[in-house]
C-alpha cells in the first residue's frame, strides 16, 4: 500500500537528504550549474517527516530529530527535466541572515515574500503553473559523479521577466503584441479589471486563473501580501 501523502496546500508552519527517488531525467538533455533556466511549478508540494541532524547547544553532540519538509518538484521549460527542492515547513526562522529558512529565502527572491504576521496558507504561495528564473545544484552519486538529479540552487531563484512570457499565453496576444507591463514584467493593472467585484483574495484568484498569465497573478499575490490590494475591487 502506497504512503499516504499530506498536501502541503494545507500544511500549516509553525513560526518561531533526500531519498532514493526514481529518476525524472533519464534520457532528457543534461543540465549544467552555470547557466540560467525557467522553471514552473508542476506538482502541488506534500509534506514528509525525515529525520535530521541537529547540534545540540548544551552537549555539543549531534542528535537526530524528526523534521516536516516539503517535497517540491519544478519543471524546466526547455528540457522538462525535473529539479527538486526539499524545504522545512515544521519551524520557520524569518531572521534577515543566513539563518533565514530556505523557503522563505526562495519566496522572497521571486518577489512574493512570506509575512510573518499572519497565519501562513501555503497554497496561496505555492500556485500551479507559477514560473520563476534559477540556476540548478548538480546532484552526485556514492562515485562523486553526476547522476542526473538536480536541486534548486535558492540564491539564485528571482523573478519572471517580462520577455519570458509562456509560449501558450504569447499565443493568445493578437498580432503577436505584448501586454502592457508595469515596473517589475507584468499587468497589475489588468489583474484588477478582470478580478473586480471580487470580495476577498480566494475569489479574485478563481477569476484571474486561466484568463491571465501566470506572471500576472503572482505579482496580484504579492501585492495582496503587501496589503496593496483594497476589497471589494473597484
Amino acid at each position: 500500500m502506497s504512503e499516504p501523502q499530506i498536501p502541503l496546500s494545507g500544511y500549516k508552519s509553525k513560526i518561531h537528504e533526500s531519498e532514493d527517488f526514481e529518476n525524472p531525467n533519464e534520457g532528457k538533455p543534461v543540465l549544467n550549474d552555470q547557466d540560467e533556466y525557467i522553471f514552473r511549478l508542476v506538482k502541488m508540494p506534500h509534506v514528509k517527516t525525515m529525520p535530521q541532524l541537529k547540534k545540540n547547544n548544551k552537549t555539543g553532540k549531534e542528535e537526530t530529530i524528526q523534521v516536516d519538509k516539503a517535497i517540491c518538484e519544478f519543471e524546466e521549460e526547455g528540457t522538462k527535466n525535473i529539479v527538486l527542492a526539499f524545504w522545512r515547513v515544521d519551524s520557520l526562522n524569518f531572521s534577515d541572515d543566513d539563518f533565514e529558512s530556505a523557503i522563505l529565502r526562495f519566496f522572497r527572491r521571486i518577489g512574493t515574500p512570506v509575512s510573518p504576521d499572519r497565519e501562513i496558507q501555503w497554497g496561496d504561495y505555492f500556485l500551479m503553473g507559477m514560473r520563476f528564473r534559477a540556476r540548478v545544484a548538480i546532484g552526485k552519486g556514492p562515485d562523486k559523479k553526476p547522476n542526473g538529479k538536480y536541486f534548486l540552487d535558492v540564491p539564485t531563484c528571482r523573478k519572471i521577466l517580462a520577455s519570458d512570457m509562456h509560449p501558450d499565453a504569447a499565443a493568445t496576444l493578437p498580432n503577436g503584441n505584448a501586454p502592457q507591463t508595469n515596473a517589475s514584467g507584468v499587468s497589475l493593472a489588468d489583474a484588477l479589471k478582470i478580478a473586480r467585484g471580487s470580495k476577498n483574495a480566494g475569489d479574485a484568484f478563481a477569476m484571474l486563473i486561466g484568463k491571465v498569465t501566470q506572471e500576472v497573478v503572482q505579482e496580484f499575490v504579492a501585492a495582496d501580501k503587501r496589503g496593496e490590494i483594497a476589497y471589494p475591487i473597484q
